[in-house]
């Protein structure tokens, strides 16, 4: 690794700063002009839609599987067991394609309109839950200023809903488990259907339809559940 590193900070000095693309362990590419690294971050500044450089920022080499320049590849990834990096450069290239071509194919609309459906039905449920065993009850009060006796009357009921506290995380919960565990591989796209058959790529894709898939689902139920709690707080008249 350090052997790599010091390969690295040589590649460096004897570049000028250009259009460089940082490959990202997670797939994800960023055009950048690098500036310089040591030996935990490289330093680079975004290239903007419109040609310009933005703010200098930094990007720990952990997190970094390769620094592609005009006509030059540094791999920073190197397969090594002590670090859990068990996979070879050509395994880890096809799964990172993989995760790269299922966030420009895969989008989980789905997931978010169902997610909204599930998050405002459960607020809705929380706001006005099924009521049964209904009964009247009388309790007897004394009134300390006449010295007398009231009897309050009051309806009594259970509500059909989970005796937990914030019971309503494990019906989202259970949405996003099945979310993330439903299998859609007949909606695979990808810029060349042939690279399914390639298995680094295809693990890579379906961890990326996992994720998009659990994200989605999650953050539109939430979204939804909270937006009409909300709206039922700020809107609903109280009764007076």
């Amino acid at each position: 690794m350090a052997k790599t590193l010091l390969s690295f900070l040589v590649f460096l000095s004897t570049v000028s700063l250009a259009q460089d693309t940082l490959i990202l362990l997670n797939g994800k590419t960023k055009l950048v002009a690098v500036e310089k690294s040591d030996f935990d971050f490289v330093f680079y500044k975004k290239i903007k839609k419109d040609g310009k450089l933005g703010k200098r920022k930094k990007k720990n080499l952990d997190h970094v599987f390769s620094i592609n320049k005009k006509d030059t590849t540094l791999y920073v990834y190197q397969k090594d067991s002590l670090l859990d990096n068990f996979w070879s450069i050509g395994e880890m290239k096809s799964y990172l394609e993989g995760r790269r071509q299922a966030r420009k194919h895969f989008k989980p609309y789905k997931n978010l309109l169902i997610g909204a459906g599930v998050g405002t039905g459960i607020a809705m449920y929380s706001l006005f839950p099924i009521k049964y065993g209904n009964k009247e009850s009388v309790i007897y009060l004394r009134d300390t200023i006449t010295n007398s006796v009231v009897s309050v009357r009051f309806e009594d009921y259970q509500s059909l809903t989970l005796p937990l506290p914030y019971w309503e995380i494990i019906p989202l919960g259970i949405y996003a488990y099945y979310s993330g565990t439903s299998s859609d591989e007949k909606k695979f796209k990808a810029d060349d259907m042939g690279m399914f058959s390639d298995e680094m790529f295809l693990i890579g894709y379906q961890e990326t339809v996992i994720d998009r898939k659990i994200y989605s689902s999650v953050g539109s139920s939430l979204a939804s559940f909270f937006t009409t709690i909300l709206g039922y707080m700020i809107f609903d008249p109280i009764e007076n």
